[in-house]
């Protein structure tokens, strides 16, 4: 077989699987009701949506009340790249019509914790929403998602486990 073939093939292969797993993955949708978690990244299309995601997926899985949003700290995207839809998919979640927005003071209001994701920036609240906040809590260090996803997923992965589990516990 020709190398341009096996590529062909190769590259149909993935396209095929990433729709398939795309399909059977967890949406991620707008959400524009009140959340008690709300994640905020600097774009609000990697770090965050993704810790929304999969914190809503253990919660669920827990039983705890407690669902998350996802949001960004700066207008910077209109939509997810598609890398990042590609690897959001392979985690299996998949993205129904979710769209970038910038954390609001009602987003940040009833909230029982406002987590800011920091990667080798220094993203913060707006003043508005930061005037809103009861509690908040600051994750620093992480590499960034969009060019470091698998390192990225694992540090935020020990994080919201610990949240999850600090939640269960206090619901016991």
């Amino acid at each position: 077989m020709k190398p341009t073939s096996v590529l062909v093939v190769s590259a149909t292969v993935l396209l095929i699987g990433t729709v398939t797993l795309a399909v059977k993955a967890q949406p991620i949708g707008n959400v524009r009701g009140r959340a008690p978690i709300v994640f905020v990244c600097k774009n609000g299309v990697s770090m965050s949506v993704w810790s929304a995601a999969y914190f809503n997926r253990l919660a669920a899985a827990r039983g705890l009340r407690e669902r998350a949003i996802a949001r960004a700290a700066i207008p910077s995207y209109t939509t997810v790249p598609l890398r990042m839809v590609f690897a959001l998919a392979v985690d299996g979640f998949r993205l129904d019509g979710y769209r970038p927005q910038v954390v609001s003071r009602e987003d940040v209001r009833d909230a029982e914790l406002v987590v800011v994701i920091q990667s080798s920036d220094d993203t913060e609240l707006p003043s508005d929403a930061q005037a809103e906040v009861r509690d908040s809590d600051v994750w620093q260090g992480f590499p960034p998602m969009r060019e470091q996803y698998f390192a990225s997923r694992a540090a935020l992965r020990e994080r919201i486990d610990s949240l999850v589990e600090r939640l269960a516990s206090k619901d016991r």
